[in-house]
């Protein structure tokens, strides 16, 4: 092993390595599966999990990670930044183990890297939500010069505002709509057997498919960019073109549909018997369940995102049909 190589380690398997894509395989292996669902079952009476901080010395930006404070020195004004291990260290519940999604996926992957993305995903989201445009919401003047065209774009911006802000002012919020999934056992097993894509699509299609269009909390208004408006704290807002708060909630529901896996073991005890079927189907409900890691996982949501669009999709025939 290089002197100065970056080491990966897998301590629920005591596993070391200084190749990415020797950890990754080791990753997928029954052994290292068996090992972190143990752990999991352990959780609930550890101690309250204490995570670092990192300081920069020179402008006192916090970072999570050692990576994301690396990344944030090479742009810092100061030229000798440093970074720095902080003094303080922050608590976490034990209740709150495997709430959100980046400490599950951090959990189950043992990715610094994906963790650092999300962080910077999630600062990224907050500069969004203070620029996200507002929805037109008025006709611009039109010169008699204008084609058909035109005019016929401007008539549909109109009808969606209306749509959106008129027939769909009482639609439910988002962040009510996660809180009220519960993951099904029948939609579990579905991720099992037909994978992570087909799987997690099916559960948010389901439960939008219970809900009037006009109560519904997301609608895509442009299919070609897969453009996406939400129902936020009452208001409707457009997302990212990074499509960012949707796969915030595809993440989310993935989540949720993994931490639904204990129950499923507690019915199916036959599972942990090596020689049954449904130990095998166990590993491979949790590998499913899990998806993948870096690229591959991107791809795998990047489908997700357009399944979903091409279900919710509103144009001026939907709009006609609900005045």
């Amino acid at each position: 092993m290089p002197k100065n190589a970056e080491i990966y380690l897998c301590e629920s398997c005591d596993f070391k390595c200084s190749k990415k894509s020797n950890y990754t395989a080791h990753l997928k292996t029954q052994k290292h599966l068996r090992n972190n669902w143990k752990q999991m079952e352990t959780e609930n009476n550890a101690t309250p999990y204490i995570e670092p901080t990192f300081t920069c010395t020179n402008c006192s930006v916090v970072y999570k990670t050692r990576s994301g404070l690396w990344k944030h020195s090479k742009s810092c004004n100061e030229s000798n930044a440093e970074p720095v291990i902080a003094n303080e260290l922050t608590e976490y519940p034990v209740n709150m183990a495997y709430m959100e999604p980046s400490h599950i996926l951090e959990f189950i992957k043992q990715n610094q890297e994906f963790k650092s993305m999300m962080i910077e995903q999630n600062n990224k989201i907050l500069e969004q939500q203070n620029k996200i445009m507002e929805l037109s919401s008025q006709v611009s003047v039109i010169n008699n010069n204008n084609t058909t065209n035109n005019n016929n774009t401007m008539n549909n911006q109109f009808n969606l505002n209306v749509f959106l802000n008129e027939t769909c002012k009482d639609a439910m919020n988002i962040k009510d709509f996660i809180e009220n999934l519960q993951i099904q056992m029948k939609e579990l097993e579905n991720v099992g057997k037909n994978g992570y894509v087909i799987g997690i699509t099916d559960i948010i299609l389901n439960r939008l498919n219970e809900i009037d269009i006009t109560k519904r909390p997301l609608h895509c208004t442009d299919l070609k960019r897969e453009t996406m408006y939400f129902r936020d704290d009452n208001e409707w807002n457009k997302d990212t073109e990074e499509k960012t708060k949707l796969k915030q909630v595809i993440g989310k529901v993935a989540s949720k549909n993994y931490r639904k896996i204990p129950e499923w073991r507690k019915q199916n005890p036959e599972c942990n018997i090596i020689e049954d079927t449904k130990y095998e189907f166990c590993i491979q409900l949790m590998r499913n369940s899990i998806g993948d890691v870096d690229e591959k996982q991107e791809k795998m949501t990047d489908k997700i995102v357009k399944n979903i669009a091409k279900n919710v999709f509103i144009n001026k025939n939907s709009v006609e049909m609900k005045k």
